[in-house]
């Protein structure tokens, strides 16, 4: 039985534009880029000549309005994916993957939520980890009880990537994936040099707690680690520039409570839509068809992305607040950040808030 090839937008025609469109051209006849869009004429040009797409718009909803696009891919500037994702949902679209974070505060969230359990469309959001074949590895073993009883989480993400805003959804969404949903969170907020650096504290359900370490320095290659501390063991994975990791498993000693190195885990290449092309974005753009194909929610929906989203917004709100514990849900509905920022309480950081100029 032949399966539906699926007519594809992207809103967005920068560098994260132009993965999306490399990843839906790979799954060949499942889907068809169609139509691109970006208010700049000269961009969304160079995109659509580049890979041979037929309808190039600088008018987002002229082309909702004509392309009749299943799925929509969303990859503006981080304070522009609320619009465009309401938009395609109001247009009748039956995917949107959008880019992180989902919005910048809980009110807008909220509001796309709502925009697409009313139009029915499902919404993912590009938390690339949960899509990756070696995290969801990483996933299973700790599932299957690899290392007994999982008690806390590490995360360090040193590279700077501008602010906990900007990549720091990534973190909290898998801290949550692994250890479950937050209680609470204690956290600071330095800017005292330009860059951002938070220390975030999280209570997780069945006693799990995480700590989150981000920012500091530029180079993004030094990214960190991601630590998952178990009853028996642990599990440390040190991301390679993103898509890549090296996985350690370590094992505790009988009778001495050290942990002693196990195996080291090869990384293994793309289970969703076959052979690994190297860049995650690939993997997003079949779990779309995957979706639609068996009329399922993503794994990663948009409750699991305003779920991240809170919990970055929460521990802006503990440094608000003089970093207190701030609990879930979260009441606030506005930005803390943007609220620190207008009072002076942090300072603004030029040409560097929400992220790259990612396009």
């Amino acid at each position: 039985m032949s399966k539906t090839k699926y007519r594809v937008g992207i809103i967005g025609c920068g560098s994260i534009g132009t993965r999306y469109a490399t990843a839906f051209q790979q799954l060949g006849d499942r889907a068809e880029v169609v139509a691109v869009c970006d208010i700049f004429e000269e961009k969304v040009n160079t995109l659509a000549e580049q890979f041979e797409i037929p309808s190039a718009y600088t008018d987002m909803q002229q082309m909702l309005a004509k392309e009749r696009l299943a799925i929509v891919g969303v990859t503006t500037h981080n304070r522009e994916h609320v619009e465009p994702t309401i938009a395609a949902a109001e247009a009748g679209a039956k995917a949107i993957l959008c880019e992180k974070p989902m919005a910048l505060n809980m009110r807008d969230a909220d509001r796309v939520i709502e925009t697409c359990e009313r139009s029915g469309t499902k919404l993912a959001i590009d938390h690339t980890m949960r899509f990756e074949p070696n995290w969801r590895r990483v996933k299973q073993m700790v599932d299957d009880g690899a290392i007994g009883d999982l008690l806390h989480i590490e995360v360090q993400s040193y590279g700077d990537t501008s602010t906990l805003l900007h990549n720091g959804t990534h973190s909290c969404d898998a801290i949550r994936w692994f250890g479950g949903d937050p209680e609470w969170v204690i956290a600071t907020v330095d800017r005292s040099n330009e860059r951002e650096r938070v220390t975030s504290f999280f209570g997780l359900n069945d006693g799990v707690t995480a700590l989150f370490m981000t920012g500091g320095h530029w180079d993004y290659r030094l990214d960190g680690c991601f630590i998952l501390e178990g009853s028996e063991g642990k599990i440390e994975v040190r991301p390679h520039r993103g898509w890549q990791p090296l996985i350690r498993l370590w094992k505790q000693d009988d009778g001495l409570g050290d942990f002693r190195e196990g195996e080291q885990i090869e990384a293994i290449g793309s289970e969703i839509i076959g052979e690994s092309t190297g860049d995650v974005p690939s993997e997003g753009a079949g779990e779309m068809v995957a979706c639609l194909d068996e009329d399922r929610e993503s794994i990663s929906s948009g409750d699991d992305g305003r779920v991240a989203l809170e919990m970055c917004l929460a521990a802006y709100e503990s440094e608000r607040l003089g970093r207190v514990r701030v609990t879930f849900p979260l009441a606030q509905k506005e930005s803390p950040l943007e609220l620190m920022l207008q009072s002076g309480q942090l300072p603004y950081i030029p040409a560097r808030e929400y992220g790259w100029e990612l396009g």
